[in-house]
């Protein structure tokens, strides 16, 4: 036996608990079959009941595990037979659909830029021509243009379904490394361009996947790269390319042997040392290597992963490193420490812990130490001397979001882009010396939410938590309980949701609806307490803040159970499948996107299993016990009303493969009651979400507007109240007529 067989044998025996004597509803929830009925009610779906797997000594049923051969043809009809399905229900929609299209064609149709960012000489920009499928790679000799066109994916495919996935340019930005991407999948080709001569060099390296570059120092003709093993045990390698030289004879610079091993190779401004950063899957808690620049040494481990966070910031003459910590204190702070003796105990505090804010980041520049927080979701700097002494704060508006060009070593001011809930964004310049931002120009924009309402709310979850809501609506929206309300969350991963503008958003609160954001336990809002205490065995928190933000909303009389619809994608529909399996009495409507929804197999397919951080491991019974509980596949009752659900995924999502959606939706379809309605939408040639063309975009969103409106009413709520009088005139048939004894 291996080493890390017995490291699992030990494990499952000291933490894992046999399910207690009294567990037989679920041992019967697990085991069962789907009988012939219930199969042609879930569209003929591909079936075999005799897929039973024994976990952890209890038998678990997976009927529909055929679906997850993609390739298989009985799956690719089963789906058509899904999309024909939902198409001919919303087919009566077609005033909703097209009124949603010609909104969003409207609110896209201009121009959009990032901010320039400056490499030598050249000044690089993402440009969004108006409405075109995807953006494009820009270059200028000024901030202020004119700018040329060097990279533009929408001449890669007729569909538009080629993006970039990623580009970086060299210091001197004589050369630039981009990645391409094709519908929405997460595997991506490197490619190098010569910028100067406008020419794509022949240098090649395929099959990349969530690949990072560090161009070396001072050069345009080498950089390091991250590229995957490609050996099953989804671990990233460090390798070393020079332009012109045959890929297959790259140098490997590092490796791990752990799997689900993620590394990137990093460097400050300030020279001093080369790092490594290695993380084991999603865990926050990157470990980090580091050694003298230029150095032949090897990597000497400052931290090992999944321990705590240290993030350089930058390095002094004397060789101390000035790094951001979440080490005794979860919401971070600065720390000044030698890495040659880097004992924490010896760790020199620079800026402690903020009361109730997340520091994010920090910058020394110009003598001054900017501090880059999170406050109550939204962006807060504050400045610092060297030794941590305040000065001032950064004067941005309240529940903002600001964006930064790349800040240059001689920069005396930095070029912003401000937005939040109620605007894309408008450009200012913020003068370090005065401490004062200054106007530069509005957003193209055609739209804004100006006139609308943006207001914080706090819901108190099961174990007397406080869980916080972002709420958007217009003006004249009552609330009487009658808005039609989505309510969208996330919880997970540490990843925050902050304030931040959409189209679609956008459209909705103007045609007379609500939209809520909820920052849940398991996201990165409030630091790393507020993480841990949505993941693994805690996960079950992040399921009762979001029924909490439900019932809020329900008994302030935002709207009602009828009229609410949650809305969750990825992680995110883990949640609202979850949420809707253990409360479905809350909600009218369901819209669960490209959801990890079975549990107990999450980890065996693409990168699936780096995921562990936060959902367990369910080869280990403690963590197998807890996923049952809440595992939305496991967790369908026979028979059961539940509420209508929309279950969207991509043919091409290679990060959270198809058939976790269409697993659930075939079980519910057979083993829930047969008037519930469970509808799928397979996008073709998209993946998770990411770089998904401007028309599909519109085309999805109008879809799932119309799903809205058959399933909870019009949105716009003087019309649901004219359904509701229309509905009260009509005659009763029956005992209204009767005459009382």
């Amino acid at each position: 036996m291996g080493i890390g067989q017995s490291i699992r044998k030990l494990a499952n025996k000291v933490f894992g608990k046999a399910p207690p004597a009294n567990d037989n509803a679920a041992e019967s929830r697990l085991k069962f079959e789907v009988t012939h009925k219930q199969q042609h009610r879930a569209l003929d779906a591909p079936l075999d009941n005799a897929v039973v797997d024994i976990l952890h000594g209890v038998p678990v049923s997976d009927p529909f595990r055929p679906l997850e051969n993609l390739d298989a043809p009985e799956t690719a009809a089963w789906a058509e037979r899904q999309n024909k399905k939902f198409a001919e229900f919303i087919l009566g929609s077609s005033d909703s659909i097209a009124e949603a299209k010609a909104f969003m064609t409207k609110a896209l149709d201009y121009d959009s830029a990032s901010l320039p960012g400056r490499y030598g000489k050249v000044f690089f920009r993402t440009f969004q021509p108006a409405l075109a499928a995807q953006g494009v790679v820009q270059t200028a000799t000024s901030a202020d243009g004119p700018w040329e066109t060097i990279l533009d994916p929408n001449t890669l495919s007729k569909d538009g379904t080629v993006a970039l996935s990623g580009w970086s340019p060299s210091g001197d930005g004589k050369r630039i490394v981009y990645f391409t991407s094709e519908a929405g999948s997460d595997a991506q080709t490197l490619h190098i361009l010569d910028v100067e001569k406008r020419e794509v060099m022949a240098d090649k390296i395929e099959n990349c996947r969530f690949t990072s570059v560090l161009w070396d120092k001072g050069s345009h003709n080498s950089f390091q790269y991250t590229y995957p093993t490609h050996d099953g045990t989804r671990r990233k390698m460090i390798m070393h390319h020079t332009i012109g030289q045959d890929a297959g004879a790259d140098k490997k610079l590092f490796e791990s042997p752990i799997p689900d091993s993620f590394v990137s190779p990093s460097r400050l401004a300030s020279g001093k040392y080369e790092y490594i950063w290695h993380s084991i899957g999603t865990d926050k808690n990157s470990g980090l290597f580091f050694r003298p620049m230029g150095s032949a040494e090897e990597y000497k481990e400052l931290l090992p992963p999944k321990t705590t966070t240290i993030v350089p910031i930058t390095e002094f003459d004397d060789g101390s490193i000035l790094a951001l910590t979440t080490k005794d204190s979860p919401r971070g702070r600065l720390v000044r420490f030698d890495p040659r003796d880097p004992a924490p105990e010896k760790w020199q505090t620079v800026i402690p812990e903020h009361p109730t804010d997340m520091m994010d980041s920090a910058m020394l520049h110009k003598g001054k130490l900017f501090a880059f927080y999170s406050h109550d979701t939204a962006d807060a700097v504050r400045v610092f001397t060297p030794k941590g002494e305040h000065l001032h704060d950064m004067p941005l508006p309240v529940q903002s979001t600001a964006g930064y060009a790349r800040i240059n070593a001689d920069d005396e001011k930095f070029v912003m882009k401000i937005s939040g809930f109620k605007s894309p964004g408008d450009t200012y310049t913020y003068d370090i010396n005065t401490n004062k931002l200054d106007f530069v120009a509005k957003s193209a924009a055609p739209f804004d939410m100006n006139d609308c309402i943006v207001e914080r709310i706090y819901a108190t979850s099961k174990d007397g938590t406080k869980v916080p809501m972002t709420v958007i609506r217009h003006p004249d929206t009552a609330l009487d309980g009658t808005a039609a309300t989505k309510l969208y969350g996330y919880g997970g991963f540490n990843i925050p949701l902050g304030p931040g503008f959409s189209s679609a958003i956008m459209h909705y609160v103007k045609s007379g609806g609500i939209y809520v954001q909820a920052n849940l336990r398991g996201g990165g809002e409030f630091g790393e307490d507020w993480y841990n205490q949505g993941r693994g065995d805690t996960k079950q928190n992040v399921f009762d803040d979001f029924a909490a933000c439900a019932e809020l909303l329900i008994r302030e009389k935002y709207t009602s159970e009828k009229r609410l619809v949650i809305n969750g994608g990825s992680n995110g529909g883990l949640l609202t499948s979850a949420t809707m399996l253990q409360r479905p009495e809350l909600f009218g409507a369901v819209i669960t996107e490209v959801a990890v929804t079975d549990m107990f197999r999450f980890h065996l397919a693409t990168y699936g299993s780096s995921w562990k951080s936060d959902y367990g491991d369910p080869d280990i019974k403690k963590d197998f016990n807890v996923a049952a509980k809440y595992s939305p596949l496991h967790n369908v009752k026979p028979n059961a009303k539940y509420p209508p659900h929309l279950i969207k995924t991509a043919d091409h999502d290679d990060r959270v493969v198809p058939w976790h959606s269409f697993k659930l939706a075939a079980t519910l379809q057979a083993r829930s009651n047969p008037d519930n309605l469970t509808l799928m939408r397979i996008e073709e040639r998209a993946g998770h979400g990411a770089g998904k063309p401007t028309a599909k975009y519109i085309e999805d969103y109008a879809e799932t507007f119309a799903f809205i409106e058959k399933a909870i009413g019009p949105v716009n709520q003087k019309a649901y109240k004219a359904t509701l009088a229309a509905e009260k005139k009509k005659p009763c048939k029956f005992l209204c007529h009767r005459k009382p004894k």
